[in-house]
């Protein structure tokens, strides 16, 4: 796996969003495949999801995640050496606490687990 991809899931799987995004964006930048540039870009808002929901706004972070979810499914099960299974998993289940907290029957807006994205074997 390419060493700048790595870079870029240490930094989300750090919590460092903005860091993520600024690397993110360097990726997209010097690729020319649209899929990549899609998968990169899906990854981007799925950050800015966490970024909002740091910020309390819920709503826009649940709104970010399902649209970001449905689109995610193209990159099934795997892309660029990352489980895009697990991650899609892990956000399904942010999604759901998301749309509790809305509902009334989840106080905090923090996910009880945060989302990861894993490097698979090569």
């Amino acid at each position: 796996m390419d060493e700048k991809i790595r870079e870029v899931v240490d930094l989300f799987n750090d919590g460092r969003f903005s860091d993520f995004q600024d690397a993110l964006e360097s990726l997209t930048s010097t690729t020319r495949a649209a899929s990549e540039r899609q998968f990169y870009t899906l990854l981007n808002n799925l950050a800015e999801a966490l970024l909002q929901l740091s910020d309390g706004d819920v709503q826009d972070a649940e709104q970010m995640v399902a649209a970001s979810l449905r689109k995610l499914d193209d990159f099934m099960p795997r892309f660029r050496g990352l489980n895009v299974e697990a991650l899609r998993e892990d956000f399904r289940r942010v999604l759901v606490e998301l749309r509790e907290v809305r509902a009334g029957r989840k106080a905090d807006v923090a996910p009880t687990r945060m989302p990861r994205l894993r490097i698979l074997p090569e």
